[in-house]
């Protein structure tokens, strides 16, 4: 039930040029070169210098008496997405972070959501969708950038990046409002290994997880980790990150073990029960659900699902199918909330 040594990107499938346009800002396009995935914007939606502000009324939202008061730091305002740069040891860090459209005036939750190799940002941003459901449910949105400047692949079993999520909270929680009692990861692929690597190594900080597409767990480094919600999603049909285990399709010529047997582990590192609710959620997920666990935890089988964000508003469709019976973004969001 363990899962041997991963390291994961979002490898695009090699196919002709073409796009597919989803909403004015973004364009989703397909190369024939792989590793690599695009999902392009027309525009940048923010620069360090000066943010693009939603067109959605801003406002804020007053706590009782006697709660914490905090207000963001001046580049910060509600509604609004800014790129923000951080010193972690050598290396000059940068990541997006948005307030949400109503901002309260006492700490606040924080999604860190970590794109795929060959991706970045931007894309990410627009392709979790975070930034809607963080509008409308009143949490602070980061969105850290890759170091590497060709696939930006997270180095998630070593301790650089690590540092780099450590102290990207202890920036927020200090410039933007941020809760540290409600802070939680999400990714994709490359950045569903780093998510999974913080489930093991950084549970102090984060609260709960959020794994598409790719997910870990080694004994060595996950067995002290304090047991945290965690909400997993895998398409059967992945052509990057087998469903089945074996290779990932990527250069680096690591392999995985079977998506279930994955979650499996986690499911005994939380201490319970050993055979899952397997539950239809429509026609295209399964829904399994392990019961007597220290913290709760989901696995959603996409049945023909490729290496693709559930819900997405976009099809990747050289990475394989989009399921849209389900929301990975709302669900990760449901279970951080009750965590």
């Amino acid at each position: 039930m363990v899962a041997g040594c991963v390291a994961l990107a979002l490898a695009a499938c090699s196919g002709s040029n073409s796009s597919v346009t989803s909403a004015p800002l973004q364009t989703v396009s397909a190369t024939d070169v792989a590793p690599a995935e695009s999902i392009e914007p027309a525009e940048p939606t923010t620069t360090a210098a000066s943010a693009e502000s939603s067109t959605s009324s801003a406002s804020t939202v007053a706590l009782p008496a006697g709660a914490p008061v905090c207000a963001p730091a001046a580049d910060l305002a509600a509604a609004t997405t800014v790129t923000r740069t951080i010193t972690v040891g050598a290396e000059q860090r940068e990541y997006l972070v948005r307030l949400p459209a109503t901002v309260a005036t006492g700490p606040m939750p924080l999604v860190v959501d970590f794109h795929g190799a060959g991706s970045d940002m931007q894309q990410q941003a627009f392709y979790s969708g975070f930034d809607a459901v963080a509008d409308r449910e009143g949490f602070v949105v980061a969105t850290p950038n890759g170091i590497d400047p060709t696939r930006r692949q997270w180095r998630f079993l070593g301790p650089d990046d690590l540092e780099f999520a450590r102290s990207l909270v202890d920036q927020l929680a200090g410039d933007a409002c941020v809760d540290r009692e409600r802070v939680f990861a999400a990714g994709i692929s490359s950045g569903s290994a780093m998510s999974a690597s913080l489930a093991c190594r950084a549970s102090d900080v984060f609260r709960g997880f959020g794994l598409v597409a790719a997910n870990a767990y080694q004994p060595a480094l996950c067995d002290g980790a304090t047991p945290r919600p965690m909400v997993i999603f895998h398409g059967t049909d992945d052509s990057v990150v087998p469903y089945e285990g074996g290779g990932v399709n990527t250069a680096d010529g690591f392999s995985v073990d079977p998506a279930e047997d994955v979650a499996a582990a986690w499911a005994d590192h939380h201490g319970c029960e050993p055979t899952p609710t397997e539950t239809p959620v429509g026609s295209e997920v399964v829904r399994f659900d392990w019961s007597g666990c220290a913290a709760p935890i989901s696995f959603y089988r996409i049945e023909g699902g490729g290496h693709t964000w559930p819900g997405a508003e976009v099809s990747v469709f050289w990475l394989g199918a989009t399921t849209d019976q389900i929301d990975a973004t709302e669900l990760m969001w449901a279970a951080f909330e009750a965590a």
